[in-house]
């Protein structure tokens, strides 16, 4: 039995891209417009900064310790594809940086859109493609905050090494993978190094993506998103990430839930059905048990319900989805 809500993914059936950001540039710039754009080259934020209107980015922006970029509602970010050879990166292209545009934090952000006026990161290419930006990229950075924001066309929408960060009442569409964070554990010396992340994930649409949420040794509250066509994953904790996962629907997706090495995730009261390979999906990596009571799969029927997870009862060196007590109805995933 299918949730017969409406999806705010069917809700939301425009064209995703900048094909008409690249119109309405082209009239701001012919003097037919009434906006003007601000074009920004690679640079270093000297002063707390206010962003509004249409701001096209053309390399890496970064915004260092002590500064503070606001992003006001209504704005439109939009990246250049660049060159990973030319002179766009500002720290380079090995991990944690992409060889992509990206707005780097160390600082702090606030981009807080409202449910009228979004706020929307997005590709400036004529065709869109994911990754043809790199990501809102924190590192070690606390107090940041992304609400009321449509993310699109990027590598990471959102990407976080040892960092903090709410996101609330956005769009992840079209990106290689939505939000993916991680403490920092390979780039020795940078003062971040060896910090959790530390994210709230609430009241999201993630779709269309390659992946939706992926994580490693982190922290997350995970709820009341809809996780939905996601190429190869809906939720993929690694290792130590403790993920409190409840009343998300997730549906659609290639693998509901991935786990690799996973200890310390939960997950309680979502809906997770229909998911075109497994609801849930260990790794060859994955001993572990994992705890998923009370869930609704789209169905009562156990047998069914085990068809679409694929543990120990597979493969007797994984761990097992301890899926007891089955919810015998779908959750209201969605907040009033």
């Amino acid at each position: 039995m299918k949730n017969h809500n409406q999806s705010r993914w069917q809700r939301h059936q425009v064209p995703y891209g900048a094909a008409w950001l690249f119109l309405f540039f082209a009239l701001t710039t012919t003097g037919c417009g009434h906006q003007k754009v601000t074009e920004l080259d690679k640079s270093t934020l000297e002063k707390d900064t206010n962003w509004s209107g249409q701001i096209l980015i053309k390399g890496d922006i970064y915004v260092p310790p002590g500064i503070t970029l606001t992003i006001a509602p209504g704005t439109t970010v939009s990246f250049q594809k660049i060159d990973e050879k030319s002179d766009h990166n500002m720290f380079g292209v090995e991990s944690p940086y992409y060889p992509q545009a990206e707005l780097i934090i160390r600082g702090k952000l606030i981009a807080r859109g409202t449910p009228q006026d979004n706020i929307v990161f997005t590709s400036a290419e004529i065709k869109p493609e994911a990754a043809d930006w790199g990501a809102i990229n924190f590192l070690g950075s606390d107090g940041n905050i992304v609400s009321y924001a449509k993310i699109m066309n990027a590598y990471n929408g959102v990407h976080a090494h040892g960092a903090k960060v709410e996101i609330t009442h956005c769009e992840f569409v079209k990106n290689g993978v939505g939000v993916s964070f991680k403490a920092e554990e390979e780039t020795k010396g940078v003062p971040w190094f060896g910090m959790r992340s530390s994210l709230l994930i609430r009241d999201n649409l993630f779709a269309k993506n390659k992946g939706a949420i992926g994580s490693r040794n982190s922290d997350a509250e995970i709820s009341h998103n809809e996780i939905r066509e996601n190429k190869f994953f809906g939720i993929w904790p690694k290792e130590k990430s403790n993920l409190k996962v409840t009343f998300n629907e997730i549906t659609g997706n290639g693998r509901g839930v991935y786990l690799y090495q996973s200890q310390g995730a939960t997950f309680e009261n979502n809906n997770i059905y229909d998911n075109t390979e497994y609801n849930f999906a260990m790794a060859e990596a994955q001993d572990f048990p994992v705890s998923a009571p009370n869930n609704w799969f789209g169905t009562t029927d156990r047998a069914k319900i085990a068809a679409t997870i694929f543990d120990r009862h597979n493969d007797p060196e994984l761990g097992e989805v301890m899926i007891e007590p089955i919810r015998k109805e779908a959750a209201a995933w969605k907040e009033n």
